[in-house]
């Protein structure tokens, strides 16, 4: 899961006209940087899933990384530069999908308070 560090702020300053251009650069970014199975799933306003299948933590860990750079080299018009907040986790299989998103919750928002623009993985 990935969420856009300060995103109120480019709504509240440039407009949701430039705040959606931005998801969708976003999303473009993703996909391109995503495996061909990989699921993309908008999560909230300005959060997303990577959904990867059958794979270890330290590939989705990996993908993080490509993606967190990614946001980090691209410059969006307006805007400039964005930063991004990642948490990764694996699935267990005994756990219901109420348990993984909490995790996965626990470790984004573990992102956010060390600081923002870098991944946190629970494993």
């Amino acid at each position: 899961m990935l969420d856009l560090d300060h995103f109120k702020t480019i709504n509240d300053t440039y407009g949701h006209d430039v705040g959606d251009r931005v998801l969708q650069e976003t999303a473009a970014l993703i996909q391109r940087v995503m495996r061909k199975h990989d699921v993309l799933v908008r999560w909230g306003g300005e959060e997303f899933v990577v959904l990867c299948v059958e794979t270890p933590v330290s590939e989705a860990y990996n993908l993080s990384e490509r993606l967190l750079e990614g946001l980090r080299q691209r410059v969006f018009p307006v805007v400039g530069q964005i930063t991004a907040s990642f948490g990764v986790v694996e699935y267990e299989g005994d756990e219901s999908t109420k348990q993984l998103f909490k995790r996965l919750d626990t470790a984004l928002y573990a992102a956010k308070t060390k600081g923002r623009n870098r991944i946190e993985c629970m494993v």
